[in-house]
C-alpha cells in the first residue's frame, strides 16, 4: 500500500526585534503580516532573559492581549568563548527553561562556542561537546528543547561538525536551528554540504538569505542559500514546524522595511512551492478573568500581611512529611488551647491530593507532571546529577512511593533516642498515615513469590508496608483520600482547630535574639518583606533547604549541612511466564529488608503496581510479565559529603544557591556490589531472568539523587561536633528552633525514610507542647 503523501503546514514566526525595539510595533508589524509567533530575543534592547519577573508578567500580558504566542526563548547561551567561564550559563539556562514554561515554548535557541581565531576548530571539539552534554543533560530533565544555531563564528558552522556534535548527543532535546545563510556566509553550501548531514537533526528554521561572494543578507531567494531546495526538501521531508523569519540576523538593528521584504518574499516561495503556512490568525476572544486565588477554595490560605501582625506560638516552614507531621500534632495537642500556629509553604497549590489519588493520572502521566512542577537541583551537577526539588504544598509527599517500613533497630540503636520511644511514634505514625501490609494481599504474584522466597531461606521477607487507607468508607470519614500525603496531614489538622497557612512564601532568614529564635524573615513573590513573629520556629523545609536556611541565617554549628545522605540505587527488569500465576495476577509488592548483617533492601513489584513505569495493555494476555527488582543500599554518612553555600550565584529572593558534594566512599561501593550480586541470585534463584529493556542494562546504578531519601544534613546527636540538633530537634544552643524533616536523620541504614521522618516530627511536636 502507497502511503499518501501529507503536504506540511509551516508555522510562520520572526525575530520581531530587527523590526523594533518597542514590543507594541513588532506586533503591529507582525500582524500585518498574519504573523502571531515571534522568536523572543530582545525586548527594549535587553534579551529576555535579563529581563525582571515583572517585565516578563508585562510582555506575556501584552502578547496575550493581542493573540500573540512564543515560539522559542533566543537566548545568548553559548555566544561565549569557548576558555571562557560555563557556570553563568548554566544559571542562564535556568532562566530561559523558566520563560520557556511560562511562555508555553519548548523551544530555547543556544550557540556552539566561540572558537579562538585562526585556530583549529577540532582542537576544542571535547570542551564544546562536554558543555552541550551539560546543558543537553538538563534540558533533558526539563523537558525543553535546545536548538543551536549554526552562526558563522561559532563550533557548529558546517555540516561535518554539527553532524558530529549532535550525532554523539543524539537526544531530542539537543537539535538544529537550520540557518541557511549562516552557512553561505562561513563558505558552506547549505543544501550541497550541510543538509543531507544534518536532516535528522533539524527542528527549527531560521529563513534568511545571503550572496556568497560579500556575505551581504538579501530576501529570500535573492541570495546564494539555495532556499528554493530548501523549501522542496522540507515538503519532501513533510516538516511541519516553525520558520522563523530573521530579516538580517543583526540582533536589535531595526530595520522594518527590510522585515516587510523579507516576510513577503518568503510567503511568495512558499507559494510557488505550494506548501502550506498558517494564515492571518484574529486575536483571541477575550475570556473571564479568573482570580488568582482561585484555588483557595479548597483550603483555606492567610496572606502575609496578616500573619505579620500576629505573634505566634508556633510558626512551621514547609508543608511536606515533617511540616505536615508536626503541623498535625500541634493542632491535636492545642484543640482546647489558645495557642496560634502558623504555616508557610515556598511553593503553591499544585495538587489537592496525592497524585495517585487521580483517576486520570498512570504512571507515565504521573512521572511526566512530576517533572513538570518539580525542577533540578542548583549546584548538584556534577555529583548529583538527578537531583529534584518540588516546592507545593504537601511537597514531594504528592508524588511519593508510599512504601513506609520502620527503620531496622540496629540502626535506631545509635540514636539519641531510645528503641522503646521510637516505637511508641512509629505506632502514632502509622496510625495516622494509614500504613498497612494488606495492599498487596490475595495477589498471586506477591503471595507466589513471597512463599518462594522464604523456602529461600528469606523468611524476613514480607509484603510491602504501604500508606493506604483501605478501609471502607461506611462512616463517611473527611479525609477520603486512599494513597496518603501531607495533604491528609493539613485537612486532619484543619478539622481540629485553625492554623494560618500562607503559600508561595520564601523563607529566606531565621530571626534569633541572644541565642533565641523569634521568627522567619519571609518575602512574597514580589519581593516584599516580612517579619513573621513566633516563640517556637520548626523548619522543615528540606534536606536541602533547611540548612541553606540556617547557613543564611548565620546560624553556627559544624555539622549543619554535611552528613548528606542518600541510599544507592539499583534497578534491574526480569520477565516471569505468566503462567506462573493462575490465580489473580493482582500487585506485586515485596520488601526484603535489611538487617544488622545485611546492608541493603531489595523490593519487588510487578507491572500493575502503583508506581510501575511501564503501561499494560490487556495485561491478562500476556505471555509473560515484567517484574522490576529495586535494591536500596546504605550509605554511610559522611561529613565530607555536605552542601555549602555558593557566594557567587544568588537566586532571585537574594539566597546564595548551594553546591552539593557527594560521592559514594568505598564501603558505600561494597555494598552496592553486594546489592548486585543479591538481586542477581534472587533472581536467577526464583527463575526470573533478567532482561535488557530500552537498550539499557539489566541491572544498573542509578545516578546519586535519583531517589529522594536524601537526609542528614542537619542530623540530631548529643555532640555539636558532629551533630545540628538534639536529641528532640532543636538546633544546639538556639532555642525554640526547631528541624523536623528528612535532614534530622542521623542515618538512614537501609529503609525509606519517610515513615520516620514523620514519626520524629511528631515527637519533636510532642517536646513543643511540653515546654509551653
Amino acid at each position: 500500500m502507497i502511503k499518501k503523501k501529507i503536504d506540511p503546514v509551516i508555522t510562520l514566526s520572526a525575530f520581531a526585534d530587527e523590526i523594533s525595539p518597542n514590543l507594541q510595533t513588532q506586533m503591529d508589524f507582525l500582524a500585518a503580516e498574519g504573523i502571531y509567533h515571534m522568536d523572543l530575543r530582545l525586548i527594549g534592547g535587553e534579551n529576555v532573559i535579563k529581563l525582571t519577573d515583572e517585565e516578563i508578567i508585562e510582555i506575556k500580558e501584552q502578547l496575550d492581549a493581542r493573540g500573540f504566542k512564543a515560539a522559542s526563548i533566543a537566548t545568548y547561551i553559548g555566544a561565549i568563548g569557548i576558555n571562557d567561564g560555563f557556570t553563568p550559563q548554566l544559571k542562564d539556562l535556568t532562566r530561559a527553561i523558566q520563560l520557556a514554561k511560562y511562555f508555553g515554548t519548548p523551544y530555547i535557541r543556544i550557540f556552539s562556542f566561540l572558537i579562538p581565531k585562526g585556530e583549529d576548530y577540532y582542537k576544542y571539539r571535547d570542551e564544546v561537546l562536554r558543555r552541550l552534554q551539560a546543558l543537553t543533560l538538563i534540558a533533558e530533565q526539563e523537558g525543553v528543547i535546545l536548538v543551536i544555531d549554526n552562526d558563522t563564528p561559532f563550533y557548529v558552522n558546517n555540516g561535518e561538525r554539527a553532524r558530529d556534535i549532535l550525532g554523539t548527543i543524539n537526544s531530542p532535546n539537543l537539535r538544529l536551528a537550520f540557518d541557511p545563510a549562516n552557512f553561505i556566509q562561513s563558505l558552506v553550501f547549505p543544501m550541497k554540504d550541510a543538509y543531507p548531514l544534518v536532516e535528522p537533526y533539524i527542528s527549527y528554521i531560521h529563513m534568511k538569505d545571503a550572496r556568497v561572494n560579500t556575505g551581504e543578507v538579501v530576501p529570500a531567494g535573492e541570495g546564494d542559500a539555495e532556499i528554493r531546495k530548501l523549501l522542496a526538501a522540507l515538503k519532501e521531508k513533510q516538516y511541519s514546524g516553525f520558520i522563523s523569519i530573521e530579516p538580517k540576523g543583526r540582533a536589535g538593528v531595526a530595520d522594518p522595511d527590510f522585515f516587510i521584504a523579507a516576510a513577503k518574499a518568503l510567503k511568495t516561495l512558499l507559494n510557488e512551492a505550494g506548501i502550506k503556512y498558517q494564515h492571518t490568525v484574529p486575536p483571541a476572544c477575550p475570556m473571564p478573568m479568573i482570580p488568582p486565588d482561585y484555588l483557595k477554595d479548597w483550603i483555606p490560605l492567610a496572606s502575609l500581611d496578616q500573619m505579620a501582625e500576629t505573634e505566634y506560638d508556633v510558626l512551621i516552614v514547609g508543608t511536606g512529611a515533617g511540616g505536615g507531621a508536626a503541623l498535625w500534632r500541634l493542632c491535636e495537642q492545642w484543640q482546647e488551647k489558645g495557642k496560634r500556629i502558623g504555616i508557610i509553604e515556598r511553593g503553591g497549590l499544585v495538587l489537592p491530593t496525592q497524585a495517585r489519588n487521580l483517576p486520570t493520572m498512570d504512571n507515565d502521566r504521573l512521572n511526566r507532571l512530576f517533572y513538570s512542577v518539580s525542577q533540578s537541583i542548583p549546584g548538584s551537577l556534577p555529583e548529583y546529577s538527578t537531583g529534584r526539588q518540588l516546592f507545593a504544598l504537601g511537597g514531594r509527599t504528592l508524588f511519593w512511593n508510599m512504601i513506609s517500613p520502620r527503620m531496622d533497630l540496629s540502626q535506631i540503636a545509635k540514636w539519641p533516642v531510645s528503641l522503646e520511644e521510637m516505637d511508641v511514634y512509629y505506632h502514632i505514625a502509622e496510625q495516622v498515615m494509614n500504613v498497612s501490609r494488606n495492599y498487596s494481599q490475595g495477589s498471586s504474584m506477591t503471595e507466589i513469590l513471597l512463599g518462594h522466597l522464604h523456602q529461600l531461606g528469606f523468611p524476613e521477607a514480607m509484603g510491602v508496608p504501604i500508606a493506604a487507607d483501605l478501609q471502607s468508607r461506611i462512616y463517611a470519614k473527611r479525609d477520603t483520600d486512599v494513597f496518603f500525603s501531607s495533604i491528609v496531614f493539613l485537612a486532619q489538622a484543619l478539622n481540629r482547630r485553625p492554623f494560618d497557612l500562607a503559600v508561595r512564601a520564601r523563607a529566606v532568614q531565621v530571626l534569633t535574639d541572644n541565642g533565641k529564635a523569634i521568627g522567619v524573615q519571609v518575602m512574597s513573590p514580589d519581593k516584599k518583606t516580612y517579619n513573621l513573629k513566633a516563640k517556637h520556629v520548626v523548619l522543615s523545609a528540606s534536606t536541602f533547604e533547611t540548612p541553606r536556611l540556617l547557613l543564611h541565617s548565620g546560624i553556627q554549628g559544624r555539622a549543619i549541612g554535611h552528613y548528606l545522605t542518600n541510599h544507592s540505587s539499583i534497578r534491574a527488569t526480569g520477565k516471569i511466564s505468566r503462567n506462573e500465576f493462575p490465580d489473580i495476577l493482582g500487585t506485586l509488592g515485596i520488601l526484603l529488608p535489611g538487617t544488622s548483617s545485611r546492608n541493603y533492601q531489595i523490593q519487588l513489584r510487578g507491572p500493575d503496581t502503583y508506581d510501575w513505569h511501564q503501561t499494560y495493555q490487556k495485561i491478562r494476555l500476556l505471555d509473560e510479565l515484567a517484574i522490576l527488582f529495586l535494591g536500596y543500599g546504605k550509605v554511610e554518612s559522611r561529613f565530607e559529603n555536605k552542601i555549602t553555600l555558593d557566594p557567587n550565584r544568588m537566586d532571585e529572593y537574594g539566597v546564595p544557591e548551594i553546591r552539593i558534594h557527594f560521592s559514594y566512599s568505598e564501603t558505600d561501593q561494597a555494598v552496592i556490589r553486594q546489592t548486585m550480586e543479591a538481586i542477581n541470585q534472587i533472581s536467577s534463584d526464583l527463575g526470573i531472568p533478567l532482561i535488557y529493556r530500552d537498550g539499557m542494562q539489566a541491572i544498573c546504578l542509578m545516578p546519586p539523587g535519583d531517589l529522594h531519601h536524601d537526609s542528614g544534613t542537619c542530623r540530631m546527636g548529643d555532640d555539636p561536633l558532629t551533630s545540628a540538633t538534639n536529641r528532640y530537634g532543636q538546633i544546639h544552643g538556639v532555642s525554640g528552633l526547631y528541624v523536623a524533616d528528612n535532614s534530622v536523620l542521623p542515618s538512614v541504614g537501609t529503609a525509606n525514610v519517610t515513615l520516620t521522618t514523620v514519626a520524629l516530627a511528631i515527637r519533636t511536636a510532642d517536646y513543643i507542647n511540653s515546654q509551653e
